[in-house]
């Protein structure tokens, strides 16, 4: 299997440690010299995305003093693609495996970009000592009114056949303003997944996993949380309140202080749409 097709976000090598029967990939910035102030980012990616979605971002928190560790989810990127399943429990349960494997004991800033909001939330409520805060960017919390019918569908949308096509049509539909790398970074994702016919298939598994678990488990959110949407995001019908109607549920039902960002003009990908805007809105927060 061969690897990503861009230079590495820290200008490191990519890690891997063995996760089940398979692997997982991630980049670590390194610790930190400003021990007082400096916090640890853990940041996950979007289905059929890598962990270079955070190439603008992370180095940006790397110079203000933080420690950024960027992780590719299982069966996506550098990650292997062996796993057994692909929920958004079994995704949450990686970063736990990365954390030990880096003997991180203290609590995390979690970050989840799409469907790693909802992994965000699973990993935040079963490992409370484990998380600081939270940040989404364009999440995915809880099953949308078309999934009943759409998921029927990705075992046919998703094969080996015309998988890559299809996804990679939908992925640069996603953009609201697309970064100036795009198609740099769009041949690396069809390059990717070229190299192994596994990827389209574990997209459309994603794709099928239900988000409810995780909705279910927002009682037991005890870190504050930033709820960072575009205001264009194509996956939403009305991006600006589904991110108000998440940040209601969470309020009422975790009882945790809950803080919103709309970001104007921006689709899915705030994090490399509209970077200073986002860095902006988590030095705010993480300030708070």
């Amino acid at each position: 299997m061969s690897s990503i097709t861009l230079a590495t976000i820290f200008g490191g090598r990519t890690l891997s440690i063995p996760v089940e029967n398979s692997s997982i990939a991630f980049e670590d910035s390194g610790p930190t010299t400003q021990t007082s102030s400096g916090k640890i980012f853990y940041c996950l990616p979007g289905i059929g995305d890598f962990r270079h979605t955070y190439r603008f971002l992370a180095p940006k928190l790397v110079a203000a003093g933080h420690r950024v560790i960027c992780q590719d989810l299982r069966g996506v990127g550098d990650s292997g693609t062996k796993f057994s399943g692909y929920s958004i429990e079994e995704c949450s349960r990686d970063s736990s495996a990365v954390l030990d494997h880096l003997e991180i004991n203290e609590p995390v800033v979690v970050v989840g970009n799409s469907l790693s909001a909802a992994a965000s939330i699973t990993f935040a409520a079963k490992n409370p000592n484990r998380v600081e805060k939270i940040i989404t960017l364009g999440g995915f919390f809880r099953d949308m009114p078309n999934d009943p019918y759409f998921r029927p569908l990705t075992p046919l949308l998703f094969n080996h056949f015309w998988g890559q096509p299809v996804w990679l049509s939908a992925f640069k539909g996603f953009f609201g303003k697309p970064p100036a790398d795009v198609e740099q970074y769009c041949a690396a994702v069809k390059a990717k997944m070229l190299s192994n016919c596994d990827h389209a298939g574990i997209i459309g598994a994603m794709i099928r996993a239900t988000k409810e678990p995780a909705w279910a488990l927002v009682p037991e959110i005890k870190s504050p949380v930033l709820l960072i949407m575009g205001s264009k995001d194509p996956d939403f019908k009305d991006p600006v309140a589904e991110n108000e109607f998440v940040a209601r549920s969470i309020t009422e039902r975790a009882g945790v202080k809950v803080t919103q960002k709309i970001v104007d003009g921006v689709g899915h990908y705030p994090q490399a749409e509209a970077p200073n805007d986002v860095y902006d809105a988590i030095i705010s927060f993480i300030s708070s």
